[in-house]
């Protein structure tokens, strides 16, 4: 079931239901909270803001490491294309 379909079925229940249906629809509601996200990966998945601190965080042992390019590096690299 897509999400048309979907809130076209909730939108009948809503419009059928008692109060105390009602109500509990209400109170969930009001209690959810989507993830924020940040951006998108290449193939469409959402990145989060605990994604983001996951890369950040293996991104600085990598460098700390000594694994990572230097621009000159990358510009001589770019010559042999």
């Amino acid at each position: 079931m897509g999400a048309a379909e979907l809130r076209q079925e909730l939108h009948n229940y809503i419009e059928l239901a008692d109060m105390n249906f009602l109500r509990m629809v209400h109170a969930m509601s009001k209690e959810y909270k989507q993830p924020e996200i940040v951006g998108y990966n290449v193939d469409g998945t959402p990145i989060t803001p605990n994604d983001l601190k996951k890369r950040v965080k293996a991104a600085s042992k990598r460098v700390k490491a000594g694994d990572f390019i230097t621009q000159e590096e990358v510009e001589k690299e770019i010559e042999n294309w």
